[in-house]
């Protein structure tokens, strides 16, 4: 079944609208590895409003439930709904801020990342959310972050767990 479906009248209008006020934007929110109730990082590709001002920079980007994300220009590849394989996602944030790389370089492990659509003139209601993603790969340039993304790949875990020898069962043999 098609996603399409489950998408609000705006949402549908937001993407396939020739001209249309209304902007589909993705959030990113990537969690630490660590604590994983604890969020690194909070980007969106689109914006509608000022976050925050100081002498130096203006920080435009969206506020969610509460939850600031900040805007980032990025190319996302979403996953794909193939019954046969874990699904796979991949963004690239062009970073000319530099904000993104410090985070990058400092986490340690596979952090949990979550994907959510939403619609510009409704920033508070989920179109579409994409969650149990893991980053499997991080690469970086001078001016451009690649995060690979996966879900766990419950295919690749032998089932049973484990093999029937001597060592794990003694008393088949």
């Amino acid at each position: 079944m098609s996603r399409l479906s489950a998408l609000s009248p705006t949402a549908l209008q937001a993407m396939f609208g020739q001209e249309t006020d209304k902007e589909l934007i993705l959030l990113l929110t990537i969690y630490d590895p660590s604590n994983p109730t604890q969020v690194v990082l909070r980007l969106c590709d689109g914006f509608t409003q000022r976050i925050s001002e100081t002498a130096d920079e203006v920080t435009y980007g969206v506020i969610s439930r509460s939850n600031s994300y900040i805007f980032l220009p990025m190319e996302v590849t979403m996953p794909d709904e193939s019954d046969t394989n874990a699904p796979k996602c991949s963004i690239t944030l062009y970073d000319v801020t530099r904000y993104v790389m410090p985070v990058a370089r400092s986490i340690d492990g596979q952090p949990k990342v979550k994907l959510e659509l939403i619609v510009s003139s409704t920033p508070d209601i989920v179109e579409a959310s994409f969650s149990s993603f893991y980053i499997t790969n991080f690469s970086y340039t001078a001016d451009r972050v690649n995060i690979e993304m996966s879900m766990v790949g419950y295919e690749r875990e032998p089932f049973p767990q484990y093999s029937f020898t001597p060592a794990y069962f003694p008393g088949l043999f």
